[in-house]
């Protein structure tokens, strides 16, 4: 978890340590009662569909979500640099290691075996794997708004995006929202999110 977050209700950035958790779903985090209390209305739904082991990992550095469910990756694909890659998101050398570590260290629990190896997991409502914790892109499929630059900007992300083409390890067999989630548009942040990609010579 990031030494930093931010509080699910007023979104205020704090020290990960000093936040309280959800004591139900273990993921969202707030910075006191107060704020566990006003968010209820918000968290009550998301808390109650909770399926169990995921939900602590759910947060992310920016305060948003996860939404979707941690699926163990058991398929194969080529991944950017041409190399092959297979079951737990490893190289397909390793796979046979890997799948006995997940049977006989771990005795086939999911829960145990992502302690030990959770990038071989992936978020379903965004196609990205679990390391991945600035935020979830799902484009107005989330109980809150969605923090990325395109839906800031009002613009659907492009139809080249490989996670949304199903391109990457972590995406494939998804069918991704491409956006924009129209509560999320924000003339200041689209300012600066034009500004930002435009420098880095990142697509628009």
């Amino acid at each position: 978890m990031a030494a930093e977050s931010t509080c699910f209700y007023c979104r205020k950035l704090t020290s990960t340590k000093k936040l309280r958790r959800c004591g139900r779903c273990l993921g969202a985090l707030y910075c006191n009662p107060d704020c566990q209390k006003k968010d209820r209305p918000n968290h009550r739904d998301l808390c109650g569909e909770s399926d169990g082991w995921p939900d602590k990992y759910r947060g992310c550095k920016d305060g948003s979500l996860h939404e979707g469910k941690l699926e163990l990756m058991t398929w194969e694909y080529t991944d950017e640099d041409g190399i092959q890659m297979g079951w737990g998101n490893v190289v397909i050398e390793e796979v046979e290691d890997i799948k006995r570590k997940f049977k006989v260290d771990y005795k086939g629990k999911k829960r145990l075996f992502f302690k030990y190896w959770p990038q071989g997991f992936r978020w379903t409502c965004c196609g990205t794997d679990e390391l991945m914790n600035e935020g979830c892109d799902h484009h107005g499929s989330g109980s809150k708004p969605c923090t990325c630059d395109f839906c800031h900007m009002g613009r659907p992300v492009p139809a080249s995006d490989s996670i949304h083409r199903g391109q990457t390890g972590p995406s494939m067999g998804l069918r991704l929202r491409r956006g924009p989630d129209p509560r999320s548009f924000n003339p200041t942040l689209a300012a600066l999110a034009l500004k930002g990609r435009a420098t880095l010579g990142l697509e628009l």
